[in-house]
């Protein structure tokens, strides 16, 4: 094929995130930042350690754009809003991924609930540190008013990296073009493409209040803290969780009668289609059509295949 092709086995070795792009602190500078495995702690971790960086210079380990991406995190990690998302998301998320097994960056078609639910956003889920192997990332995400949305890894102990973006209609994007995409290390093209993939799928769950709740990460002395010490909003905290109250289940015509269905992603294929047709993609001379997945059940009734099954509220 003339295209890349996305690889699905996670990496545990990037060139971009070698020990030449770790943040080398003083020893006698907070010994445990970038350990702490909290939300909050995490993003503050994130804010002490690029600033340090920035105020001190940290020798000549970095250059002036390495810095100047660190300035940028700081800035929008203030004015962003924040989300996190458990392990008991992984496994829906990775059968998301999953149905781009075989499509290539610019055949990939997304739904338009993976538009981030604001302008600038921070999420943090399991599946980015599958694919990347460094602790505590999170990524910065920016929606464009051409339907892109840009995605930036930041960690508190790891310089942030570019890692691309995604259009719903035109697939994945990166920075280099095709030709350079095609020479990267495998384990690379794996984690940056999964990466996007994974955020994608994250936002079009969050957008679907159906199946989830949004709910104020942490504790109210916590946003207080960050907000006293950071500047950033109380409001702008969020933890996500599976919506398991049965109460909130509507049935409707798509619910096979009113049959009680775990949920469980059905996932999106290529059908034969036409040239003219809307985001047709062409594979050597035919010309194809994708077909969205769509999420079917609720969480309430459990989640099928899926190891990290919700609890029931205690009543």
């Amino acid at each position: 094929m003339a295209e890349q092709r996305i690889l699905k086995e996670p990496t545990q070795a990037i060139a971009d995130f070698n020990d030449e792009g770790k943040l080398q602190l003083d020893s006698g500078y907070v010994p445990k930042i970038g350990n702490r495995m909290g939300f909050i702690e995490t993003i503050e971790d994130t804010l002490r350690a690029y600033r340090h960086v920035i105020d001190t210079g940290d020798g000549e380990t970095f250059g002036f754009d390495e810095k100047l991406a660190m300035r940028e995190v700081v800035q929008r990690l203030k004015i962003s809003d924040l989300y996190y998302m458990g392990d008991e998301f992984t496994d829906m998320i990775k059968d998301y991924g999953d149905q781009f097994d075989d499509a290539e960056f610019n055949e990939i078609r997304l739904s338009e609930f993976t538009r981030p639910p604001s302008e600038l956003c921070y999420i943090r889920l399991s599946e980015i540190t599958r694919h990347v192997g460094v602790k505590n990332s999170g990524v910065l995400t920016q929606y464009f008013e051409d339907g892109v949305t840009s995605v930036m890894l930041a960690a508190p102990l790891t310089k942030p990296i570019s890692i691309g973006g995604y259009h719903p209609k035109k697939g994945l994007m990166f920075q280099a073009d095709q030709t350079n995409v095609k020479d990267w290390p495998e384990e690379k093209v794996n984690a940056y493409s999964n990466i996007l993939i994974s955020v994608a799928g994250a936002f079009e769950l969050i957008n679907n209040p159906r199946f989830v709740i949004s709910e104020a990460a942490g504790t109210r002395t916590q946003r207080r803290q960050m907000k006293r010490e950071q500047n950033i909003p109380l409001e702008a905290w969020h933890k996500i969780s599976w919506n398991v109250d049965e109460d909130s289940v509507e049935i409707g015509d798509g619910d096979r009668g009113g049959w009680h269905m775990p949920l469980h992603y059905t996932r999106g294929h290529f059908r034969r289609g036409e040239p003219h047709w809307e985001d047709a993609v062409e594979r050597n001379g035919i010309h194809y059509k994708w077909i969205e997945g769509f999420w079917s059940g609720h969480p309430a009734y459990g989640i099928k295949k899926g190891y990290h099954a919700p609890k029931l509220k205690a009543s």
